[in-house]
C-alpha cells in the first residue's frame, strides 16, 4: 500500500511541475497583452467592457504567498483584478484566493475582483462554486468570500478570438475548438499579419499557442494544427518540443558518439531557445550554460526554457 501511495505522490508531483510550465506560458501572455485579456474578461465579471488596467508587480512574499496576476483597474472602474490561471487540480484554490484577496485589500484598501481561470478539466473540482463559506459548529456563518470561476473548455471560441492576439490562444483550449484547430491557428496568424503585428509579437503568440495546446492534445494533433503556418518550422521552440520524445530516447537509449559533441549541440539548442524567447541573454547565463557537463541536465533546461515566463526562472 505504501508503494502505491509513493507512486501516486511521484505522479502528482510531476503533474504539478508540468502544470506550472503551462501556467508560466499563460502568465507571459498576460504580461504582454493585458488589454486583450481584460477586454474579454471584464463583461464576464461585471466590469465595463472598455475598462483599462495597469499591471501591478505584487510582492506578498512576507507571508509566503504570491498571487499569479494582479491588475489595477483604471477609472471609471475601481479596485484590483486578481486572475489565477490553473491547469491542475488544487483542492485549496478557493482558500488561497481568499487569502490573496485579504492581503491585497490590506495593502491597497480597494475592492478586489478575484477570478479562477481553469484551463482544463483536470483543474476542475465541485468545491469551486464561486463562494467560499466558513461556519461555526452550531451552523452560524462567520465568513463568505465571493469569486468568479471561468472554465475555459466551456467557452465559445469567437469572443476569445475577437479579443485580440493575446487572449486568442485560450480559444484553442475550448471544446468549441476541437476539430478546427488548424483553422483557428491560421486565423490567429492571418489576423496578426493583417494588423502588421511585429515579428516578436507573432512569435510569442504562436509559440504560446503551440505550448498551451499540449494541455489537451498530442504531438501529432499539435503538429497538424500548425501545418502551413509560415515560420513555425524555423522556430527552435517548435522543433525542440516536437522532437523532445525522440531526443530523450536517443540520449537515454544510445551511448554512441562523442560526448563533447552532444554537449555542444545541446548547449547550442538551449541558447537558441532562450534567444528566441528572451532577446537580451545575460553573458553570465551564457557562461553558466557553457560550464554544464551533463547532457540530460541540458535537455531538461531546454524543456524548461520553452515554458518559463521570465529568464530568471531558469535554474542551472
Amino acid at each position: 500500500m505504501s508503494i502505491n501511495r509513493c507512486g501516486w505522490r511521484k505522479r502528482h508531483k510531476k503533474d504539478i511541475e508540468v502544470a506550472k510550465a503551462f501556467d508560466a506560458t499563460l502568465k507571459q501572455l498576460l504580461d504582454a497583452f493585458a488589454g486583450d485579456w481584460v477586454s474579454w474578461l471584464a463583461p464576464r465579471i461585471g466590469l465595463p467592457a472598455d475598462v483599462g488596467v495597469d499591471p501591478l508587480d505584487v510582492d506578498l512574499s512576507t507571508v509566503q504567498f504570491a498571487a499569479d496576476k494582479v491588475f489595477r483597474l483604471l477609472p471609471p472602474a475601481n479596485g484590483l483584478l486578481h486572475l489565477e490561471p490553473q491547469s491542475s487540480w488544487d483542492g485549496e484554490l478557493a482558500d488561497r484566493m481568499h487569502v490573496y484577496s485579504t492581503l491585497l485589500y490590506d495593502r491597497y484598501k480597494v475592492p478586489i475582483h478575484s477570478v479562477a481561470l481553469l484551463l482544463r478539466r483536470d483543474a476542475n473540482t465541485p468545491k469551486l462554486t464561486g463562494t467560499l463559506t466558513r461556519s461555526h459548529d452550531d451552523g452560524r456563518r462567520y465568513l463568505q468570500f465571493e469569486y468568479d470561476v471561468i472554465r475555459v473548455w466551456e467557452l465559445p471560441c469567437e469572443p476569445l478570438l475577437a479579443s485580440g492576439p493575446g487572449a486568442a490562444p485560450l480559444a484553442l483550449l475550448t471544446d468549441d475548438a476541437k476539430g478546427q484547430l488548424r483553422k483557428i491557428v491560421s486565423g490567429i496568424d492571418t489576423r496578426m499579419r493583417a494588423e502588421n503585428a511585429s515579428e516578436k509579437t507573432r512569435k510569442l503568440v504562436l509559440t504560446s499557442s503551440f505550448i498551451l495546446l499540449g494541455l489537451r492534445y498530442n504531438d501529432n494533433e499539435i503538429r497538424d494544427a500548425f501545418l502551413g503556418v509560415q515560420g513555425m518550422k524555423e522556430s527552435t521552440t517548435y522543433q525542440m518540443i516536437l522532437e523532445e520524445g525522440r531526443v530523450e530516447g536517443f540520449e537515454n537509449g544510445r551511448q554512441e558518439g562523442r560526448q563533447e559533441g552532444r554537449l555542444a549541440a545541446r548547449r547550442e539548442t538551449l541558447i537558441a531557445v532562450l534567444e528566441e524567447r528572451f532577446p537580451e541573454l545575460p553573458a553570465e547565463l551564457r557562461a553558466r550554460i557553457e560550464q554544464v557537463q551533463d547532457v540530460s541536465e541540458l535537455l531538461s533546461a531546454v524543456r524548461r526554457a520553452a515554458r518559463i515566463a521570465r529568464i530568471e526562472e531558469l535554474e542551472l
